[in-house]
């Protein structure tokens, strides 16, 4: 039975097994609901397979195995669970041009034609099973487990990358003699293929990720959810090499999540934003949390008009509108940074340039934007002057006596400042 930790008084428990399978990218695509307080979408996640794993390939079978069981000490204390909605393709239209990628397409709306249900049934028995669980023939499966917490996890399903049209480029090199035998290998050598691509062509490489994770399921996944893990299975795989190497998740925030905090401005108008601690963002989406776990991201993020889409990501977004009050935002990352970089602030954010600050900290004038109280000019004088805030975004709310939120120059972290 897994602990139950206090986060303010524990160590944040690692439970990703990030040696034996890695995630080198992740796709998100997601809708931010006020009403409900809720961000839902999916998660496609591109997998290799971990370090730890090919040196122990090295030592032979047997070596491989004797790694994996120390995987299998992870316990499950709830019973495992399979989405018994039918599967079905996600999909939205996606503009190229010169592999700049946005989010376009319409809203997603499976959950209203029944093909993404959110409700879920055990499979097997509570505390009968876990992830040495055995075949007919004996043999132990591989479990990918990813850190997780506060999430509804829906649906996982494996993705059918093979489809994608133009994908053939990155199969010229795998010796697949048997495609339908080896169909699973051929999904895998793709991956590969495509997040080891040389850094010049990454626009490129962004292109085929966003098309890669609209291609349709071909097969559900056995998941269960812990306090503070997301243990994915495939009957009948036993290596990491084996395991499908494009998984997508439908999850969905809970209100309650740690990792997100929901509040309204002091003109009472909603808006949310990422928490870096306690517990980084595991209730935001699965992840993988290791010190090895380094990755790049996209994420398309749909909101309400009038809102603004804030995040850590290497572009200045533009919004696109999909529908009549609704706009999507577009945000990448292609350096591998850690999953705890990640940041998202939605809210009624206006950009205040920064010549604004820098013009009046040297005419020691009044600042010329709505906040312009002398606890805000002290805050901002100060972080101005040592340096701390060159070349970074501000943003604020309208009018006077409202909070501030800087993004820094590196676009990794964000900072909430509020009248003291």
């Amino acid at each position: 039975m897994e602990t139950q930790l206090d986060p303010t008084k524990d160590d944040l428990p690692l439970m990703a097994n990030a040696s034996h399978m890695l995630v080198k990218h992740y796709v998100l695509d997601l809708d931010v609901d006020f009403k409900s307080q809720v961000i839902e979408g999916i998660i496609v996640l591109f997998l290799e397979t971990g370090s730890r794993y090919r040196k122990a390939s090295s030592t032979g079978k047997e070596g491989c195995q004797s790694h994996l069981n120390e995987t299998c000490k992870i316990g499950a204390s709830e019973p495992r669970h399979v989405s018994v909605s039918s599967a079905s393709v996600f999909s939205s239209e996606v503009e190229y041009s010169d592999f700049a990628v946005c989010g376009k397409g319409e809203k997603d709306t499976s959950d209203k034609n029944g093909n993404h249900s959110n409700e879920e049934q055990a499979f097997g028995t509570s505390g009968s099973k876990n992830c040495c669980d055995t075949e007919s023939h004996g043999n132990k499966d591989f479990l990918l487990v990813l850190d997780c917490c506060d999430l509804s996890v829906l649906k996982v399903e494996e993705v059918d990358i093979a489809a994608v049209s133009g994908i053939e480029k990155f199969i010229m090199s795998a010796e697949i003699i048997d495609v339908s035998k080896d169909l699973e290998n051929l999904r895998n050598q793709i991956v590969h293929e495509l997040v080891t691509l040389p850094s010049d062509r990454c626009q490129e490489q962004l292109y085929y990720y966003t098309c890669c994770s609209q291609a349709p399921g071909c097969g559900e996944l056995e998941f269960t959810t812990g306090s503070w893990s997301l243990e994915i299975r495939k009957w009948g795989v036993q290596t990491p090499t084996d395991f499908p190497h494009a998984i997508r998740i439908r999850y969905k925030t809970k209100p309650e999540g740690r990792s997100v905090t929901w509040t309204t401005d002091q003109s009472g108008r909603p808006c949310v934003y990422t928490v870096g601690s306690p517990i980084n963002n595991r209730a935001l989406f699965p992840c993988q949390e290791p010190p090895i776990a380094l990755s790049t991201w996209q994420a398309s993020v749909r909101a309400s008009a009038g809102f603004v889409v804030l995040m850590s990501g290497e572009n200045s977004a533009e919004p696109v509108q999909l529908q009549e009050g609704i706009m999507s935002w577009y945000y990448y990352v292609t350096m591998p940074m850690p999953a705890s970089t990640f940041t998202i602030a939605v809210g009624c954010w206006q950009e205040v340039k920064q010549q604004c600050f820098t013009a009046a900290i040297q005419t020691e004038d009044e600042f010329s934007v709505p906040f312009s109280q002398a606890d805000f000019r002290l805050v901002f004088g100060i972080l101005l002057k040592s340096g701390m805030l060159l070349h970074g975004d501000i943003f604020s709310m309208e009018g006077e006596n409202k909070p501030f939120l800087y993004r820094n120059q590196n676009r990794t972290c964000f900072i909430l400042l509020e009248k003291s």
